[in-house]
């Protein structure tokens, strides 16, 4: 277990029914990206310190994008122009991302399923 600042507290608000289908959707996004471009290689990812997709997207930039992709990104943050629309084109950091979202879900479930090694508390009998 690494020490990380987790920032998804929207993932916390949500049922388990609405986490099963962002599931879903992730999966069908990354089934598209595979449609479209055949299988995609990215290096091992790494979420970083801070969770939020916000910061995945900077570690993204970081560490796998090529000089014109980091040249793109740039561009886009000096025109003020939409992120979204800019990695939409990207299909490796939109990869990335999609697989870091994947993980916050799976981390959110496993946060919720109770453990063997921390049993839920026991109610004291009535006197």
């Amino acid at each position: 277990m690494t020490l990380a600042l987790n920032l998804r507290f929207d993932l916390a608000r949500l049922s388990d029914t609405e986490l099963a289908k962002r599931c879903d959707a992730i999966w069908a996004d990354v089934e598209e990206l595979e449609r479209d471009g055949g299988p995609i290689r990215t290096s091992p990812r790494w979420r970083g310190p801070v969770r939020h997709p916000r910061a995945y997207l900077f570690w993204a930039m970081v560490r796998q994008s090529s000089a014109s992709e980091l040249e793109i990104l740039l561009s886009a943050f000096a025109a003020n122009t939409s992120l979204a629309d800019v990695v939409s084109r990207m299909p490796r950091i939109r990869l990335h991302l999609a697989l870091c979202e994947m993980q916050d879900i799976l981390d959110e479930m496993k946060s919720r399923t109770p453990s063997p090694l921390r049993p839920a508390p026991s109610r004291p009998e009535s006197i």
